[in-house]
Order: C-alpha cells, then sequence, then structure tokens
C-alpha cells in the first residue's frame, strides 16, 4: 500500500515541485502512519482506519532545519478552523512526532511533541 501512496504522490508533484526534496516518512513500529513532505510545498499524513483503508489530511510545510521538517494541517479543512496538528520528520533519530492541538486552548503547545513512532525516513 505505502508503495501505491508514494508512486500516486509523486505522479501528483512531479510537474509543481520538479526540483524539490520529498521527504518520506513511515513508521515501522506497528503504527499505520505514513508522513509525506515535499520541502517548499504541500504535505500528506496518512492514517489507516479501522476498515484498512488510508485517509489523507492535506498538510502545509511549516519549518525545515535539513535535518527535521514538519508540516501543520490546513486552517480550512479543520472544523472551526484553528492549528489543530503538527507533524515532523526527524532523519537523524528516524522518528515521526504528532502533536494535537485541543482546540479549546488547554494543554501543552503544539510544538511540545513527543515521537509518535520509530520511522523509516528517506529523502528522495
Amino acid at each position: 500500500m505505502r508503495k501505491v501512496l508514494f508512486a500516486a504522490l509523486v505522479a501528483a508533484l512531479m510537474p509543481a515541485a520538479a526540483n524539490a526534496a520529498t521527504w518520506i516518512a513511515a513508521c515501522y513500529d506497528g503504527k499505520n502512519v505514513q508522513y509525506n513532505q515535499t520541502i517548499g510545498g504541500k504535505g500528506v499524513l496518512y492514517l489507516q482506519k479501522d476498515d484498512g483503508n488510508y485517509q489523507g489530511l492535506a498538510l502545509t510545510q511549516s519549518s525545515y532545519d535539513g535535518n527535521v521538517v514538519c508540516g501543520v494541517a490546513d486552517d480550512k479543512q479543520q472544523p472551526g478552523g484553528g492549528l489543530s496538528i503538527k507533524v515532523c520528520a526527524d532523519k537523524a533519530k528516524n522518528t515521526i512526532t504528532m502533536k494535537f492541538k485541543d482546540p479549546t486552548g488547554k494543554g501543552q503547545s503544539i510544538d511540545d511533541a513527543a515521537p509518535y513512532c520509530n520511522a523509516a525516513v528517506t529523502v528522495h
């Protein structure tokens, strides 16, 4: 399934981002999550649902330092608006971090994300 998702993403991004690197981070410790991010462009977070199908969430790149790339959910997709999720792929630590923000404003900052899973992080 991951190869199919990757092929579809590459095909969709080729004309728009021919020279941009695409990061692909996929959990390998039992969690069915994949985060794809084109540097300077759009990203997608794929989550496996209970029925076995995958759901994609569009992300916008929020930061990049050469070792870690992060994306945030597009405000327009969220009920009531507002930043609700931040996802980062760290190629040095081989992890994906995710942080959900409480829409009421309670709880930790969205930047205080802990590792979500161990992941294979590759750059294409």
